[in-house]
């Protein structure tokens, strides 16, 4: 079993692989109502998340804040991938995920960091540290064929059009649901296709 998350602390999503199917789910935190429908209404699971923004007055208090809410969010999704990790062989499921880019910097990172690291001790209580993985963004990108210079994130999500998973179909058959009114992608939509392609420079790195 193939696990790919795009981690972040407000939309976190997961893309997990196993018996030739691909599963997909998010933690998002924040998402507009035409946003919530259009996510509801397709192949992925939306967990609800109970937690607040509310980080105290002080310095004491936003730390005290950061560690709990990073627990909070690591039990969260260890306990939504349970279910689907909870009768393979411990050695037999990988995660993998994406890292920070290149030179970024300052309170965020750190922040993310350590949430980051909240997560995957989390979850190394099933799954062994060894059998988890971090990819550059760049790597990712060449997996997905956008790492010509100027490709972002909307060419991923062009490719991920072209695969063959339940929730690519919708997005095909969708797409207009998935656009503002600007024409623009809606918020999450990249953070999902990040986590297929994490799982596929999973097992293209790992197991071919």
């Amino acid at each position: 079993m193939l696990i790919g998350f795009d981690f972040s602390i407000n939309k976190p999503a997961a893309c997990i692989h196993a018996n030739n199917q691909y599963k997909f789910i998010s933690w998002p935190y924040g998402l507009s109502g035409p946003q919530i429908k259009a996510y509801a209404e397709s192949p992925i699971t939306i967990i609800d998340r109970l937690d607040t923004k509310d980080k105290g007055d002080n310095v004491s208090d936003k730390l005290r804040y950061e560690v709990k809410n990073s627990k909070y969010l690591a039990e969260l999704i260890l306990h939504t991938i349970f279910p689907f990790i909870e009768h393979e062989e411990n050695d037999k499921v990988y995660l993998a995920f994406e890292g920070l880019s290149y030179g970024s910097t300052g309170d965020v990172v750190l922040q993310l960091g350590g949430y980051k690291y909240i997560l995957m001790d989390t979850l190394s209580q099933f799954v062994p540290l060894k059998n988890m993985f971090t990819y550059a963004p760049t790597t990712i990108k060449k997996t997905a064929g956008c790492s010509k210079k100027g490709m972002g994130k909307p060419e991923m999500i062009e490719a991920f059009k072209k695969v063959n998973t339940p929730f690519s179909k919708h997005l095909r058959e969708n797409e207009d649901t998935f656009k503002t009114k600007f024409g623009n992608w809606i918020a999450h939509l990249d953070d999902i296709v990040d986590s297929y392609w994490v799982v596929e420079t999973l097992r293209d790195k790992e197991f071919s």
